[in-house]
């Protein structure tokens, strides 16, 4: 990505996701266990995440918004199974109590 031009806000960045495109320290660690905890929830959105994220990788240098938005969905495709995952595990806690 480009600095901000003199009086413009500089770029948002994606979470876990340096100024340069790639994945930071804390990303990658928090990408892996989610997506093994993916892989055990709902395989198919495990490949979605890693297909959503490698289009954002190629766009960070032409587009970095949609690469932005494309990395968000990414979160989303393997953070979304893992909550489902975690409340319907304290629903059934709960129901078994």
């Amino acid at each position: 990505m480009t600095a901000a031009a003199p009086g413009q806000a500089a770029p948002r960045l994606a979470f876990g996701i340096g100024p340069d495109g790639t994945y930071t320290r804390l990303g990658q660690t928090i990408a892996f266990v989610l997506g093994l905890l993916t892989m055990f929830a709902f395989l198919p959105l495990v490949f979605v995440a890693a297909l959503l994220y490698a289009r954002a990788e190629e766009r960070f240098a032409d587009d970095p918004e949609r690469a932005r938005t494309l990395v968000n969905w990414s979160w989303l495709s393997i953070a979304v199974p893992v909550a489902l995952g975690a409340v319907t595990g304290v629903i059934v806690a709960v129901v078994m109590a």
